[in-house]
């Protein structure tokens, strides 16, 4: 994936942060103008009373999406499963996948714009590389994460609710590749142990109560998987081997390499708000 990509995606995700979102402040003289929020119009030009929400005690949040490989997570040479590359510890192999993600949100202080976030995560990249007539193999990976991060709420009592976060997440990744000696037609069966890594996310987006219970969330996430704990070690067995993501240096451990797991996820999902109340302000006339 290339950054340029990346970056209009994450310039359309920040958008909300500058556009329909005010500081949370209400002027009465803006009678007819509408908000974010529910209002209860009680006179001809004026409205003497507001109704706002407070900020969620606690949000639960639950998202898929789509993952889109970077950097070593990128696929082959051309879209040709290469056994050689994969071998030498290039690359992973697979370039796209899918996950799920849930987040509990704590916020820290009365206001709410500071959270505490804890995740769950499982994420799956699978690929088949062909050539023009030939199937040469298949590579998939399981990644099961943990994560504990802050966030930054925007407008904690608003509908609309952009926000940026950031975690550190422990990671098991496991693999399993298949290939096919394009000479003799011979298929071989690897398997990848769990191996544990802890690497991170950092992910915006913004939220939209429906209502006070229910709403629903969109964003965009960078995860790296294994920034911590890169590890290549020999196995018994050459066809069950843990994960190698760290440089060889004597350039004869099999798939021994530098490669780091990181890929971009666009997500959507829903949120489920509690110790959501309304505040009723009353003016006098």
């Amino acid at each position: 994936m290339k950054l340029s990509y990346f970056c209009i995606a994450l310039l359309f995700t920040i958008a909300p942060y500058f556009i329909g979102c005010g500081t949370g402040s209400y002027k009465i003289e803006d009678s007819e103008k509408q908000d974010t929020t529910k209002f209860q119009q009680t006179g001809a030009k004026l409205k003497n009373a507001y109704k706002i929400q407070t900020p969620p005690r606690f949000t639960l949040q639950v998202s898929g999406g789509l993952n889109l490989g970077m950097a070593e997570l990128s696929s082959n040479f051309n879209t040709v499963f290469d056994s050689a590359q994969f071998s030498e510890g290039l690359n992973f192999g697979v370039k796209n996948g899918y996950g799920a993600m849930i987040i509990g949100k704590i916020p820290l202080h009365k206001e709410g714009n500071v959270r505490l976030n804890l995740s769950a995560n499982f994420n799956r990249f699978t690929s088949s590389f062909l050539s023009s007539s030939s199937k040469f193999g298949d590579v998939s990976y399981n990644v099961f994460a943990f994560g504990v991060g802050i966030e930054n709420s925007f407008n904690p009592t608003f509908r609309l609710k952009p926000y940026i976060a950031g975690e550190m997440q422990a990671n098991i990744i496991s693999g399993k590749a298949s290939i096919t000696s394009p000479t003799t037609g011979q298929i071989r069966n690897i398997t990848i142990k769990n191996s544990f890594r802890i690497g991170y996310v950092i992910y915006t987006g913004f939220e939209y109560m429906f209502n006070n219970q229910v709403g629903g969330n969109f964003g965009i996430k960078l995860t790296n998987s294994n920034q911590i704990l890169k590890s290549t070690k020999t196995s018994d067995n050459p066809d069950e081997v843990p994960l190698r993501d760290k440089k060889d240096d004597t350039g004869e451990i099999e798939f021994g390499g530098f490669k780091n797991f990181i890929f971009t996820t666009f997500y959507v999902g829903f949120n489920v708000y509690f110790g959501v109340n309304d505040i009723i302000y009353k003016f006098k006339k």
